[in-house]
């Protein structure tokens, strides 16, 4: 399958994708497999299974995602005073299980088959 076409298709699909600027060129990642909400019951679990991966360090064990002002304020043992729920996620990441590198020549790295865009 070319390259192009493989990008074509996912633009042209309804699946998300995040795109990350590097040196050179761009980063995309997609085909997510988790996506995870963070907030005080969980934040601990969560940061004992990215450092469970950081261990293993295989290809695309990566989470992608922000931990919003209330969670960082927790860890830092901050308090905050009580503020009106907006209902914005406290946290939230996603595992990619795609990563398509786009510089002069673009390469794609897939824990999953290439080309699975209809």
């Amino acid at each position: 399958m070319k390259k192009n076409y493989y990008l074509e298709k996912l633009y042209n699909s309804n699946k998300s994708f995040i795109a990350y600027k590097v040196e050179g060129g761009y980063d995309l990642f997609t085909d997510f497999s988790e996506k995870i909400y963070i907030n005080k019951k969980n934040i601990k679990n969560f940061l004992k299974k990215i450092e469970k991966i950081k261990k293993k360090n295989k290809f695309l064990d990566l989470y992608i995602g922000f931990f919003g002002y209330e969670i960082l304020c927790n860890l830092q043992n901050i308090k905050l005073p009580k503020q009106k729920s907006l209902n914005f996620p406290k946290g939230i990441f996603y595992k990619p299980e795609t990563k398509i590198q786009i510089r002069k020549n673009i390469t794609i790295k897939s824990i999953n088959a290439i080309g699975r865009y209809t």
